[in-house]
């Protein structure tokens, strides 16, 4: 169970607990990763740059994020 105030994601696995209200960059910011060098699927959706910036997050969310890599 969850503390008042608090949801429980899962990203690429693991389990975090966030604050109630919080929106994916507020998440990437704790894993020190730029919202511009990520690629996030949320609930099995890809979203694009625009709809990750405005996602709020939900108790009991998943979300897969990778690393966007420019290589030639």
């Amino acid at each position: 169970m969850n503390e008042p105030g608090k949801i429980s994601i899962t990203a690429n696995g693991k389990t975090y607990q966030l604050v109630e209200g919080s929106v994916i960059p507020d998440f990437l910011q704790t894993l020190n990763l730029a919202p511009k060098r990520v690629a996030i699927e949320h609930n099995r959706n890809a979203l694009t740059p625009a709809e990750m910036l405005e996602q709020t997050l939900n108790d009991g969310d998943n979300l897969e994020i990778v690393k966007v890599v420019a290589g030639g």
